[in-house]
C-alpha cells in the first residue's frame, strides 16, 4: 500500500472561491498553495443575526466574573498604565509565566518559567514553531480528522499532512508507525507529529496514557517532533487532568498552551513551551513577529490567576458544558435519522457526528444556514478529500434551549436528505 501525500490545492480568493488572480506574479508561491479555511467561511454564516451556531470553538462568557475583572483592568491601569501600554519582553511578562509555569504543573509539566515564550494566542505560537523548524515538501503526521486551524498553519509552509487514524482511544500508534514507513519509502522527510491529545479537535477523543508514552517513542526513534496542542486539558466534566506527553519527551516535544478556551479568547494570550535546544531560535522567531505580545492583555490575565477563585470558576464551567453536552446527546437521540452516531467525550467543546450513508454534510450546511442552525462539515478537519459524512458540533457557546432547537432542525434536514436519496434511488 502507498501513502497518499497531500498538498493544498489553489489560490483562494477572499470571497472564499478558488480562482485565478490576475497579478499572480506577485504572490509568494505558498500564497498560491493556499486555501480558504472551510471552517471560517462556515464561521461567517455563523454571525448572522438569529443563527443557532454549532460551528464556533468558542467558549461561553456569561459566566465570567467580569466586575472582578473591570476591577482588576481599573487598578492595572492606575497603578501601571505606563508599563501596560508600552513595548514588553518579548518571551511575556514574569508574573504571567511564573503562572503558567505553576498551570503546567497540573499535567505534570515542571520546567520553570523561564523556558516559557508568551505569544499572541496558541495560533501564533504555533505558526512560529512551523515558520523555525518546517521545510516545504516536509511531512507533519495528524490525527485523523485534525483541528483545522493547525494544518493551515503547517501547509501555508508548504508542508504535506499525512493523517493517522484515530479510535476511541486516540491516534493508533501502529498506523502511525506504518505511515511513518511509507512516507520515508517514497523519499519524503518526516518532520514532525501534530496532536491535541486532549478532547481532541475536532473528534473529542483522549490519546490514552498507554499510547501517549508508545506514540513518544515512536517519534523519538524516529527523530521526530510533537507538536503537542492543548488548549482543553483542564476542561475535563469530571475534573481530572491527563499527564501531558511532555514530561517523558521533553527533548522532542513542543507543548503549546493557551487561556482562550479557559478564561476568555478575546485576550489574545497563548504561550509555547519548546525543548532547551529550541528555546533561542522560537524566541527570536517571536521578535521578528510580534516584538512582544501585549502587555496589557498579559497583566489582565495575570491578575485572574492571582486570585484562587478561578479554580471555582473552571468547576463552573465544566458543569456547564456538562449539561450543554447532555442536552445535545439526548436531542440527537431522539431527532436524528437511524443510523447516526457519535462519540461520548468527556470534556472539551466538540461532537463529532458521523451520518448514515446517502448524507453529504458538505452540501447539507447551506441548508441547515437557510434554516438558522450550522454547523463545521468534517470535510474542514481533513486535507485529502474525506470527511463527507462526517461534522463538528461545539456545544459550548449555545444556550440550551438553542442547543435543543438547533438539533432538532438539523435532524428535520438531515432525515429529509436521507428520504430523498432513498426516494431517488
Amino acid at each position: 500500500m502507498s501513502v497518499s501525500v497531500e498538498t493544498s490545492p489553489g489560490f483562494a480568493n477572499p470571497s472564499g472561491d478558488i480562482s485565478v488572480p490576475a497579478r499572480q506574479q506577485h504572490l509568494a508561491q505558498r500564497t498560491l498553495a493556499a486555501r480558504p479555511s472551510e471552517v471560517r467561511k462556515v464561521f461567517r454564516a455563523a454571525q448572522r443575526p438569529g443563527m443557532i451556531s454549532f460551528a464556533n470553538g468558542a467558549p461561553y462568557l456569561g459566566a465570567l466574573p467580569f466586575d472582578r475583572i473591570a476591577a482588576d483592568a481599573q487598578r492595572i491601569l492606575l497603578d501601571s498604565g505606563e508599563r501596560s501600554f508600552q513595548y514588553g519582553s518579548s518571551d511575556g511578562i514574569p508574573e504571567l509565566r511564573a503562572h503558567i509555569s505553576e498551570l503546567m504543573k497540573l499535567e505534570g509539566i515542571t520546567a520553570g518559567p523561564d523556558r516559557v515564550i508568551v505569544t499572541s494566542g496558541s495560533q501564533q505560537a504555533l505558526d512560529i514553531a512551523a515558520r523555525v523548524l518546517v521545510n516545504p515538501g516536509d511531512v507533519i503526521f495528524a490525527e485523523a480528522p485534525s483541528y483545522a486551524g493547525g494544518m493551515a498553519v503547517f501547509t501555508s509552509y508548504e508542508a504535506d499532512i499525512v493523517h493517522v487514524p484515530m479510535d476511541a482511544d486516540g491516534l493508533i500508534p501502529a498506523e502511525l508507525e506504518r505511515l511513518i514507513r511509507e512516507v520515508r519509502a517514497a523519499g519524503k522527510t518526516a518532520r514532525g507529529l501534530y496532536t491535541i491529545p486532549n478532547f481532541q479537535n475536532p473528534g473529542g477523543v483522549n490519546l490514552s496514557a498507554e499510547r501517549r508514552l508508545q506514540v513518544g517513542e515512536l517519534c523519538r526513534s524516529n527523530d521526530l517532533l510533537i507538536f503537542e496542542d492543548n488548549p482543553y486539558g483542564l476542561l475535563g466534566f469530571d475534573g481530572e487532568t491527563m499527564p501531558a506527553i511532555q514530561p517523558d519527551f521533553e527533548d522532542i516535544t513542543l507543548y503549546f498552551g493557551s487561556f482562550s478556551k479557559m478564561i476568555a479568547p478575546g485576550l489574545r494570550v497563548g504561550w509555547v513551551l519548546p525543548p532547551v535546544s529550541l528555546y533561542g531560535h522560537l524566541l527570536n522567531a517571536s521578535e521578528t513577529s510580534q516584538l512582544n505580545p501585549s502587555v496589557y492583555s498579559q497583566q489582565l490575565i495575570s491578575a485572574y490567576l492571582d486570585d484562587p477563585a478561578w479554580e471555582d470558576k473552571l468547576a463552573e464551567y465544566r458543569a456547564i458544558y456538562r449539561e450543554k453536552f447532555t442536552a445535545l446527546v439526548e436531542t440527537l437521540a431522539k431527532v436524528m435519522p437511524a443510523g447516526t452516531t457519535w462519540n461520548r467525550p468527556t470534556g472539551g467543546f466538540y461532537l463529532w457526528v458521523e451520518a448514515p450513508a446517502g448524507i453529504d454534510t458538505e452540501a447539507l450546511v447551506y441548508d441547515c444556514i437557510e434554516r438558522g442552525v450550522v454547523y463545521v462539515p468534517g470535510t474542514a478537519f481533513y486535507t485529502n478529500g474525506s470527511g463527507h459524512s462526517e461534522l463538528r458540533m461545539s456545544f459550548c457557546l449555545p444556550s440550551l434551549d438553542d442547543i435543543r432547537k438547533g438539533a432538532a432542525i438539523l435532524g428535520e434536514v438531515f432525515s429529509a436528505a436521507l428520504a430523498g436519496a432513498a426516494t431517488s434511488d
